[in-house]
């Protein structure tokens, strides 16, 4: 596809979805001539944006760019995630788990060839440009076992990741991390073969060079199921992207993609005092180590729908004792005060 064409098709894709200039938070203009935002960077131990040293924070948002309506409302909770701590927002492309009370609710944005769907497009960049100017990083990911299968072959994969790189090439969105297979032989719910063992490590360099081909300076890398034996290191990593209850690598820089999530589906945004315990742990020792960043997991912030039918959720809510006072509210408040409110590049303590 020529520089041109995406380039109309980005501005139809806008033209369908018109927006003010810049007040009270609503929508600035997309540059055009595109302008780079700054660069996500990894040296060594540490990872950097725009040239400075950050910690990175986060929380899962996946299914934020499913629609205008979502990503507007995560857009809009954005000064919010700043004042708190977070500066990090995590969102996909294929879906992730629709949550409750579908698993399958998700979207592809790729259709059967691996073609990006200029709609995506549009409120990825949207959603980009304003973390950008907060100082915040993306996390994208790409590929997912629960989509997967809605690709047509294994050239629809390499179209919809090459797509990918394109685009944040093209329209020089620099402040993202990209994840390109997310959990990467999952026992259960992949299709493709370039998805499983055996020969992980080669297929996750071949996808890794696919997007590098496209996108060198871009940071990639691929998640590995907790679980399975296939090696989370391979040739073309740019960085560490690990999840759950993965150990921290001791050398290189690293993300946990998404940490074990406590609220259970159909229980959203509902917490036991031993599950918050055990969160305040996890976030000390994350907190303690200066080589990883962290992204809180939900099913509060996941669900499409939900219990309580509002879902996915991107507000802090409540406090998550029950089902009137469902939310996060208490990771907000804790990052806050342990961590400090966020102003690039720093997190300042009151």
């Amino acid at each position: 596809m020529s520089r041109l064409l995406f380039r109309l098709l980005v501005l139809c894709a806008a033209c369908r979805c018109p927006t003010a200039y810049i007040e009270a938070g609503d929508l600035l203009p997309l540059p055009d001539p595109p302008t780079p935002t700054k660069e996500f960077e990894v040296r060594g131990n540490s990872a950097f944006l725009g040239g400075k040293p950050v910690r990175l924070w986060g929380l899962r948002c996946v299914h934020a760019l499913r629609d205008r309506a979502l990503t507007e409302r995560l857009v809009r909770n954005l000064d919010s995630y700043t004042e708190h701590g977070i500066n990090l927002l995590s969102v996909y492309l294929q879906a992730a788990h629709g949550g409750y009370p579908d698993i399958q609710a998700g979207a592809n944005p790729f259709g059967e060839f691996g073609l990006l769907n200029p709609d995506f497009a549009w409120r990825l960049e949207w959603l980009a440009r304003e973390a950008d100017r907060r100082g915040m990083v993306l996390l994208i990911g790409v590929i997912t076992p629960i989509k997967d299968q809605e690709l047509r072959d294994e050239e629809a994969i390499r179209r919809a990741i090459e797509e990918t790189a394109r685009f944040l090439e093209t329209r020089m969105i620099r402040n993202v991390i990209v994840d390109l297979m997310y959990e990467f032989d999952h026992p259960t719910r992949i299709a493709h073969e370039g998805f499983r063992e055996p020969g992980g490590s080669t297929k996750k360099s071949v996808a890794a060079n696919w997007f590098h081909a496209v996108a060198p300076g871009i940071k990639a890398g691929v998640t590995t199921e907790t679980h399975s034996s296939s090696s989370k290191e391979f040739a073309g990593m740019d960085l560490h992207l690990i999840q759950k209850e993965d150990p921290i690598p001791a050398n290189g820089y690293a993300l946990n993609i998404e940490s074990l999530r406590r609220d259970v589906f159909g229980q959203d945004g509902i917490f036991t005092p031993e599950q918050k315990a055990s969160l305040i742990a996890e976030w000390d020792r994350y907190r303690a180590a200066p080589n990883v960043g962290y992204v809180l997991n939900t099913s509060y912030t996941q669900s499409i729908g939900g219990p309580s039918g509002t879902g996915p959720h991107f507000e802090m809510g409540g406090y998550g004792t029950g089902p009137h006072d469902r939310g996060i509210r208490f990771y907000f408040e804790w990052l806050q005060s342990h961590v400090g409110r966020y102003e690039y590049p720093d997190h300042i303590v009151k």
